[in-house]
């Protein structure tokens, strides 16, 4: 059973001792992702951002960022990570799952983006595989990423 949390003085802490690097060193930004760390000072700058802890029953697993990205103009999946210790046993799926259906019932939005590196084989699997598809569009940031789209009527 996956559920999202709200981040908050009981748990931020722990969110951010979360990592994606197997040694469990925490950088600012680790192999596919920004640290949560960035992630939580950029919702406190961008409020339109929501931050969420993923747990699987009562064990903290992951976090997720999403929100109305009004630089862009749609709603986007900004960050997705599950702890290293996690890793490979379905949560990241059960999670994007659970965060897709928070994003509909909360914003009734017709359709969702994300973006990754396009070496990161195992986050285009699992996006892929809930029904995201490639635009062809690239994002430049501190790296080009590769542009999907979910159309959520269909998800």
């Amino acid at each position: 059973m996956i559920t999202l949390k709200d981040v908050t003085s009981d748990n931020w802490l722990q969110c951010l001792l979360l990592t994606t690097n197997p040694s469990g060193d925490h950088t600012l930004f680790e192999g596919f992702v920004v640290s949560n760390a960035v992630s939580l000072a950029q919702s406190k700058i961008e409020p339109h951002w929501k931050t969420k802890a993923i747990y699987h029953e009562d064990t903290l697993i992951g976090f997720t960022m999403y929100g109305f990205d009004f630089k862009q103009n749609y709603y986007e999946i900004c960050r997705l990570m599950i702890d290293f210790k996690f890793h490979g046993k379905g949560y990241g799926k059960m999670a994007l799952l659970q965060i897709i259906e928070e994003m509909k019932k909360e914003f009734q939005c017709e359709e969702i983006y994300l973006s990754f590196d396009s070496e990161n084989v195992i986050a285009r699997r699992l996006y892929e595989g809930v029904g995201f598809q490639d635009t062809g569009q690239i994002v430049k940031g501190n790296i080009e990423e590769r542009l999907y789209c979910l159309k959520t009527q269909n998800a």
